[in-house]
């Protein structure tokens, strides 16, 4: 699907559907207005997300209209036009509409936020527009909307270009995360790493089991013990060797995760193919840096692996040594994403990036802690803290910052170890995973983002379908593009 603009007056759309998006109580423009003056307000009264619709009778250029509610005026997020462009594309698909225009309103939008408010638009559509057919058989079945066309005098095509470089690579991140685990092994993410890599200009290197043992990637190397599948570990890295600031992204790949010796309950296992999500998240935020220039340096780290009960699988009890040479005791292997992200924050704080940030489906406690709106977020530094926390408002991939007091950190110790990968208290799950991960970074300013509540999504959304959600890549990207304005 395509997103583009036309320049030109409301009343010279000429598509099919058009879509005109109200604050509740606005006077609707001048040629909407005379197909709206009879529908009563129990039937549409501009109320968020409420939609009404009607055929022109040949009397405009456009042929159907659908009107989408934004709300009452001082409650207005930007959001509320991601959504209803979401809405749009989802009833022009009803209709089997090929295309569907979009009027950007600008009467009660202030003209330096145009340009995001129509990146709202665009990245609703796109996210909307995403399909996951890969396996179905009977294609000819199938409907997507090709394009939407965004209406207005404005010139905000650039708006336009970031909101589609935003979205495709979140949709990427999707259909890449959705691939089942007997596809996406880690050699086919690094395959798939290595081919992104050559169409971006991205630095890649890839490293195996072999090369793993002589640095020392003790985490990684031990969750894999019980898979027929080898570890790799994936480095990206942008503007390679350039005098820019360094950033390190890192995300936890595990392809699959049955548990190893300590199993998952068989309920719902088969969504532990989203396990990788934050590793998959990395390559799309490094995607979108690369068609965005920013002017950063950037490395993504992905450490790919799958977790599965063995013979040969690590057991609880097990002493593992990191990266960092940090000694670490086994109580759980279902406990395996810090482990393969001790490794990986270590090397990346060996880069001696200015920030370091990882995302990770580590905890199932983040979603009893902020349901699955929210992602959980844990920094040693406040101004990272905050250019992420500003960056989630502005793509509405919003976090919330928890507490890592020292005593949580003390919660995690060993008796016979430097550190436990579990407490063996039943409580502060996600922090006291949050604290296992600060044990490997160093001095390096990091954040660590659970988005274990957000990775995919099971009922109805405004704009996202059912599956994986490629949550915190927009994310991520924005808080890049505001670090680096910083410099």
């Amino acid at each position: 699907m395509k997103v583009e603009l036309k320049k030109i007056h409301l009343s010279e759309a000429k598509e099919n559907l058009l879509c005109v998006f109200l604050m509740q109580d606005e006077e609707p423009p001048y040629d909407v207005k005379r197909f709206l003056h009879d529908v009563k307000k129990q039937r549409y009264e501009g109320k968020l997300l409420q939609t009404y619709s009607t055929d022109t009778r040949n009397e405009a250029k456009f042929k159907h209209l659908l009107v989408v509610g934004l709300g009452k005026k001082e409650e207005f997020k930007a959001d509320y036009l991601r959504r209803a462009a979401g809405i749009a594309v989802r009833y022009a698909a009803s209709r089997k509409e090929n295309i569907v225009a979009m009027h950007l309103p600008s009467n009660f939008i202030a003209r330096h936020e145009l340009m995001q408010m129509v990146q709202a638009m665009a990245e609703g559509a796109l996210l909307s527009g995403y399909r996951f057919y890969d396996y179905k058989t009977k294609k000819d079945d199938l409907f997507y909307v090709e394009k939407a066309v965004i209406v207005s005098e404005e010139d905000v095509a650039d708006g336009i270009a970031r909101g589609t470089i935003f979205a495709e690579a979140q949709n990427y991140s999707r259909r890449l995360d959705e691939q089942p685990a007997n596809v996406a092994t880690p050699a086919m993410i690094g395959a798939e790493a290595r081919r992104l890599a050559k169409e971006h200009g991205l630095g890649f290197s890839l490293y195996d089991r072999n090369r793993l043992e002589k640095m020392g990637m003790g985490g990684m190397l031990a969750v894999c013990q019980g898979s027929v599948h080898g570890p790799l570990l994936i480095r990206l890295e942008y503007n390679r060797g350039k005098r820019f600031p360094l950033y390190c992204l890192v995300g936890k790949g595990v392809t699959f995760d049955s548990g190893g010796i300590s199993i998952k309950p068989s309920s719902g296992m088969h969504e532990m193919k989203y396990d990788k999500s934050g590793a998959i998240n990395v390559l799309g935020v490094m995607m979108a840096v690369a068609q965005l220039k920013l002017p950063i340096r950037l490395i993504g780290l992905m450490p790919m692996v799958e977790n599965m009960p063995s013979g040969s699988a690590q057991k609880p009890g097990d002493i593992i040594t990191a990266h960092n040479g940090k000694t670490i005791e086994v109580l759980n292997t279902d406990a395996e994403g810090r482990l393969i992200l001790a490794d990986a924050l270590a090397l990346g704080a060996e880069e001696k990036p200015e920030y370091m940030i990882d995302m990770a489906t580590l905890t199932g406690a983040m979603i009893v802690s902020l349901g699955r709106h929210a992602i959980g977020m844990f920094s040693n530094d406040d101004a990272l803290s905050d250019a992420l926390t500003e960056a989630g408002e502005a793509t509405h991939e919003r976090v919330w910052r928890m507490p890592l007091w020292p005593e949580y950190g003390e919660m995690m110790k060993s008796d016979i170890a430097d550190i436990k990968n579990i407490s063996e208290v039943p409580e502060a799950g996600s922090i006291t995973a949050a604290a296992f991960l600060r044990e490997f970074i160093g001095e390096t300013k990091w954040a660590h983002l659970d988005i274990a509540a957000v990775d995919m999504v099971k009922g109805p959304h405004p704009y996202l379908d059912k599956g994986a959600t490629g949550t915190g890549v927009r994310l991520v990207i924005a808080a890049l593009m505001r670090l680096s304005k910083k410099k």
